[in-house]
C-alpha cells in the first residue's frame, strides 16, 4: 500500500533549486582530492589542457566554475571563459571560439563530438597563454574516436579522476544537496538514506529530487516514509528505462 494518495496531491508552481558553485561550496574529501588540487595548479601546468573525468553528477561542473575563478583571479583583468558542451561544437563555430578566447571549459566529451572541429581547436590552443579544461565521464583514451590524429592528441592531454564517492563524500553530499533546496533533514533521516541508496553521485542527486517532489507535491514535511516513497519510484523508472 502506497503511504501517499492522489487526494493529498497539491499542484503548486515549483522553482529549480539555486545550485552553489562557489569554492567554499565544494566538498573535498579523498575521492576527489586530486582532482580539486589539479585544477588549482594552473597556470604550471604541463601541458596547456587537463581533462576531469568521473561518475556523473560527480561535481566536474562545480570544479569547473572553481577553476574559471581561479585563472580569473590571476590574470589582471577579468576575461571571458565561456562553458561549452563539446557537443556544440563544429566547423561553423569553431573559430568564433578561438578567436574570442584564451581560455575554454568544454564539458562532456563522452558525447556525440564533431572531431574535426575538436582536432581544429586542439591545435589553435596547444600555444602558450591558452588553456582549455575538459570534463568527461570515461577518460579521454577510451574515447571512440575515429580520427586517429585528434585521439592521439587527446592522448597526450593529462587527466584527474574523480572516483566513486567515499562515506564522507555522501553524507556531505546528501546534506548538501537538500541545503541547496533549503530542507533540513534529521540525522535519521540521512542514517536512512545511507543504509538504504545505492551509493553513487547520479543517483543521490536523483534521489534528493525525487524527495523533494514528493514532499512538495503533498505538502508534508521530508520524512522516511518519504524516502521510502521516492526510492520505491527511482527504482520503477530504473526499470522501465531497461524497455526503452
Amino acid at each position: 500500500m502506497q503511504f501517499f494518495n492522489d487526494k493529498t496531491k497539491q499542484y503548486m508552481m515549483k522553482f529549480a533549486p539555486q545550485a552553489y558553485l562557489g569554492e567554499d561550496d565544494f566538498l573535498v574529501t579523498s575521492c576527489n582530492e586530486l582532482a580539486y588540487k589539479t585544477i588549482k595548479l594552473w597556470p604550471q601546468w604541463q601541458h596547456f589542457a587537463l581533462c576531469l573525468f568521473g561518475p556523473k553528477s560527480s561535481g566536474k561542473s562545480h570544479l569547473a566554475h572553481i577553476w574559471i575563478n581561479h585563472v580569473q583571479k590571476s590574470l589582471s583583468q577579468p576575461v571571458d571563459i565561456p562553458i561549452l558542451q563539446a557537443q556544440q561544437i563544429n566547423m561553423k563555430n569553431v573559430n568564433k571560439f578561438i578567436n574570442n578566447h584564451n581560455f575554454l571549459v568544454i564539458e562532456n566529451m563522452d558525447g556525440d563530438i564533431n572531431e574535426e572541429a575538436l582536432f581544429h581547436l586542439y591545435n589553435a590552443y596547444n600555444t602558450p597563454n591558452r588553456s582549455v579544461l575538459f570534463t568527461s565521464e570515461l577518460p579521454l583514451a577510451k574515447l571512440p574516436l575515429k580520427l586517429p590524429d585528434l585521439r592521439s592528441r587527446l592522448n597526450t592531454i593529462p587527466t584527474a579522476e574523480i572516483y566513486m564517492p567515499d562515506d564522507e563524500m555522501l553524507t556531505a553530499l546528501i546534506a548538501k544537496l537538500f541545503n541547496d533546496r533549503q530542507i533540513i533533514i534529521s540525522q535519521e533521516i540521512l542514517n536512512y538514506i545511507l543504509a538504504n541508496a545505492e551509493r553513487s553521485f547520479d543517483y543521490i542527486a536523483k534521489l534528493v529530487a525525487e524527495i523533494d517532489d514528493i514532499s512538495w507535491v503533498y505538502s508534508r514535511a521530508v520524512s522516511i516514509p518519504i524516502v521510502k516513497e521516492a526510492i520505491k519510484n527511482i527504482e520503477k523508472n530504473q526499470q522501465l528505462d531497461l524497455f526503452v
